[in-house]
């Protein structure tokens, strides 16, 4: 599972995506052919990487991507764009996407036009990759923990968090910088960019350094929060910007290690949210439930969201207010998976049954068969 890789040191890392975020021309192109090799799209005739991209196991890693991504991922994207031009918000640009994991794919998908993207989740951001500086059998097993930690994410459409960080490389390609090059590459965007961040002590961003590699989300450093930046581009399009950051957002943790990363969530101004497959846990209530809760993140998308969509194991209906919200329901509820049986919500089922616009064409967070999803929008009135 790639424990072995190889990397460039971070002195030559610096070197080569640039140390302030913004690379030159070189720099960037190579990112750019990373991300496309990354995803199978091959590498140029003058690349370094271009007998690899010849090889008989490229070609094989390359048709799996390939076809996992047609069969799973594609349709299902195309699909859902399709039928959101319906009930997408006019402007959007910051995007929040709580308990994310890589998947920048569904968030450039509904907010296509965005300038700002904000991920978190548990897995660390691991290692920008650069294959240029790999002897063939790293980039080999390099690849195979791409197409470890992709089986999951094609077939179910969603992240697994647990059980996950143990699949993901923090000095591979199948790290979160790598499968978010990745993803852009799939999704037809370039990649520009890329640089190790971090949220500082008073909540600013600031670059990332080599000691943030040993943190761990289970005990990291009062105030820093590491993570990754990554810069692209749409076809004739305006430089669009992705952030991830590997934290606990539960309460008492947030309060313990990590009380800078809300203030700057909220220095991002107005956004809108997008939440799935989010483990149901904004569910619980603190005033009635023992820790682990999540009640600042919860209240933090409800104060700074104008518009949010999600699936029911997002923010509950009833923290909803019904004079500060338009709610709309879409697709069919019965009840969460097993796994989360006992989180029914009885006040959207009701919702559902009486006011959806109908099922899904798009398969969408846990309940995944065509048909069985559900959404609800909630556009802020007040």
């Amino acid at each position: 599972m790639g424990t072995n890789l190889i990397l460039l040191s971070a002195l030559a890392l610096g070197a080569a995506i640039g140390t302030s975020g913004s690379p030159g021309p070189s720099a960037a192109a190579a990112l750019d052919e990373t991300a496309r090799f990354l995803a199978g799209k091959g590498a140029g005739a003058d690349s370094k990487l271009a007998a690899y991209a010849r090889g008989g196991f490229y070609a094989e890693y390359s048709e799996q991507i390939k076809t996992g991504f047609a069969r799973f991922q594609q349709p299902n994207l195309v699909e859902m764009q399709t039928w959101w031009r319906k009930y997408s918000p006019a402007t959007s640009p910051a995007v929040f996407y709580p308990f994310s994991g890589p998947d920048i794919a569904h968030a450039i998908a509904l907010f296509p036009d965005a300038d700002t993207y904000l991920l978190f989740g548990l897995e660390p951001p691991g290692a920008i990759p650069n294959p240029r500086a790999m002897h063939p059998d790293t980039i080999r097993a390099g690849l195979n923990g791409v197409l470890t930690s992709l089986d999951t994410i094609f077939e179910a459409s969603f992240f697994v968090t647990k059980g996950m960080e143990r699949k993901l490389g923090r000095t591979s390609f199948n790290g979160i910088a790598g499968l978010l090059m990745l993803f852009l590459a799939m999704s037809n965007c370039t990649v520009t960019g890329a640089r190790k961040i971090a949220v500082g002590p008073d909540s600013t961003l600031v670059a990332g350094t080599a000691a943030d590699e040993a943190i761990l989300w289970q005990s990291p450093p009062l105030s820093r929060v590491p993570g990754v930046e990554i810069t692209f581009k749409r076809e004739r399009g305006k430089p669009q910007t992705v952030r991830y950051f590997m934290l606990n957002v539960e309460d008492a943790s947030l309060a313990k290690s990590s009380p800078n990363f809300l203030p700057y969530v909220k220095s991002m101004g107005r956004v809108a949210t997008v939440i799935k497959s989010a483990s149901y846990l904004m569910h619980k209530d603190s005033a009635r439930e023992p820790p682990p809760c999540f009640d600042q993140i919860r209240a933090l998308v409800l104060a700074q969201s104008d518009f949010i969509v999600q699936d029911d194991s997002g923010v509950p209906l009833k923290y909803f207010a019904r004079d500060r919200w338009k709610l709309l329901f879409h697709g069919y509820y019965e009840a969460p998976i097993p796994m989360f049986s006992n989180l029914l919500q009885k006040d959207l089922k009701l919702e559902v049954q009486k006011t959806s616009t109908g099922k899904l064409p798009f398969s969408y967070g846990y309940n995944r068969k065509r048909g069985e999803s559900n959404l609800m929008t909630a556009e802020r009135i007040q």
